[in-house]
């Protein structure tokens, strides 16, 4: 898939299902790294910044809104776009991200890194968010 097409349906998804940061305070911000076929490629396909501007409100950009991500998060495109079939909401997104990343299969790859303390992340909701979605 063309890599703008790709970066258009992921924030049709990303930026109108507010529940997916629900418990995170505003700034609440996650980096995405999506390629080709494996998380271990060095070639990204592409590069984006997701963060909570408002409570209502998640913001899907290309450009860093220079604050330090909570979250690197690591997708294959066919990962991404399973994960995203048929607008699921919040619950069964990370239901099926958890199925991933549990069971990767080839082309089909999930991966991330925690890039703040834990104190600071808990401050900042995570602690009810992970316990919400089971993480």
């Amino acid at each position: 898939m063309d890599t703008e097409e790709l970066y258009k349906i992921l924030k049709t998804y990303f930026c109108f299902n507010y529940d997916l940061m629900r418990h995170l305070k505003i700034n609440a911000f996650w980096e995405y790294y999506i390629t080709e076929n494996s998380t271990n490629e060095k070639d990204f396909k592409l590069h984006y910044f997701l963060y909570k501007k408002k409570e209502n409100n998640l913001v899907m950009t290309k450009n860093s809104p220079d604050i330090k991500p909570d979250l690197i998060l690591y997708f294959t495109e066919k990962a991404i776009l399973d994960l995203i079939k048929g607008n699921p909401s919040a619950d069964e997104y990370y239901s099926r991200y958890r199925e991933v990343m549990n069971n990767p299969k080839p082309g089909i790859e999930v991966d991330n890194k925690v890039n703040k303390p834990r104190l600071k992340l808990w401050q900042m909701g995570y602690k009810k968010w992970q316990s919400d979605f089971k993480f």
